[in-house]
């Protein structure tokens, strides 16, 4: 395996043991609210307060690692995560175990620009499809393993199983970061956010950047309103319990790693990303459309395969584009950083506004605003202009 490679998949794996700690909660919420005696809304605290330290942690990620350079601050985000989850499984205190989530939250924050830049100063832009597809696919990993490992790691831990795994996970990936990451030569990097000409000033002063934040805050505002509603929807219409139902979603995001890798390839051949970016918007209106209006278990079922197709190819094209809309190659940490403020804007509004949809106008008010936002994003994906 080149250098190159074996440097940008240990970034991808700091990356997912980094989302491990993020998605945690939400296969053991029960036990938590139960071991701490909360509310729902407070239980939901421990899980969006991820995405606010995301949308604060983006834009600074920038100074860090033009500070410290991209293997200090990578390794700088992992102990965050480490501390976090240390203080978090030991403490019988609810507010102490949010402020553990802030600390661990800042941390991905921080390796959710660190791991695609490496991608960037690695891999000419016609050659990141691939990485990118993979490093795509970072969140859809965390949540298939979780789900599949959390019924045998609380049934004998209780709810601090699924920290412990996050903790050791962390602590492999920060030896092997340690030993593996790296940057290239002058002469072959793509990408020098290292530099000390970054500027975050020159680097927001584009309305592309923001345009592509804003087409990623609709994708995520969809995603994570499917993946927050979906199994109570599917209980509801099927009669599954949550075992059965928290196997399909397992299944589904286990298919959807295999259809980003699948995207990365077509990336690295499809010139007019934006295009492939607008086509996969208008799919995914009439899919989301169809999440909640399938009653037949058989259309459900097909559902599984199908709605990762493009819940994948939507991302990994976000994160292509990413760098190759910023105005030079050594901005491209800063078009991430803007590209990280969308995402995690649609993960905070996307599950209570579905929810409030739901509440107010019944499942088919959901089935209409994920359709109605999906076409809004891919209206705004059409003003997306690559620069570099």
């Amino acid at each position: 395996m080149s250098k190159k490679w074996t440097v940008c998949l240990i970034g991808i794996l700091g990356g997912i043991s980094l989302a491990l700690v993020q998605n945690k909660v939400s296969p053991c919420i029960t036990l938590i609210m139960d071991a701490f005696d909360i509310s729902m809304s407070k239980a939901g605290l421990l899980s969006s307060i991820f995405a606010i330290m995301g949308m604060l942690a983006a834009l600074p990620s920038s100074i860090i690692i033009k500070k410290l350079g991209v293997k200090k601050a990578g390794l700088f985000s992992l102990l965050f995560a480490i501390v976090g989850s240390l203080v978090g499984v030991t403490t019988s205190s609810v507010t102490v175990l949010i402020i553990s989530r802030v600390i661990e939250g800042f941390g991905v924050g921080v390796i959710a620009v660190i791991a695609p830049s490496l991608i960037s100063m690695w891999f000419p832009p016609a050659k990141r499809g691939l990485p990118m597809g993979i490093w795509g696919s970072w969140m859809m990993v965390s949540q298939a393993v979780l789900f599949i490992i959390n019924a045998p790691l609380t049934q004998r831990y209780g709810w601090q199983g699924m920290w412990w795994f996050g903790l050791g996970v962390c602590i492999l990936m920060a030896v092997l970061w340690i030993i593996f990451i790296d940057t290239p030569s002058k002469e072959e990097n793509h990408a020098n956010i290292e530099s000390q000409t970054v500027s975050i000033k020159e680097g927001i002063n584009s309305k592309t950047v923001w345009i592509l934040g804003l087409v990623a805050t609709c994708f995520t505002f969809i995603s994570f309103g499917f993946v927050t509603w979906i199994s109570s929807y599917w209980s509801s219409i099927t009669g599954w319990s949550i075992n059965e139902t928290n196997s399909w979603i397992s299944l589904l995001y286990t298919v959807e790693i295999a259809y980003a890798i699948i995207v990365g390839f077509i990336l690295n051949k499809v010139k007019n990303r934006t295009k492939f970016l607008v086509i996969g918007f208008i799919i995914y209106a009439l899919v989301a459309f169809l999440c909640f209006e399938a009653k037949a278990t058989a259309m459900i079922i097909a559902l599984v395969f199908i709605y990762p197709m493009f819940d994948a190819q939507i991302p990994c094209t976000l994160w292509t584009l990413g760098p190759q809309i910023a105005k030079r190659p050594e901005l491209a940490g800063v078009a991430l950083g803007v590209l990280n403020i969308g995402l995690n804007l649609g993960t905070i509004i996307g599950a209570p506004v579905t929810g409030w949809s739901v509440e107010s106008f019944g499942w088919s008010g959901a089935s209409i605003l994920f359709a109605s936002i999906a076409l809004i994003g891919g209206a705004f994906a059409t003003r997306v202009k690559i620069q570099s």
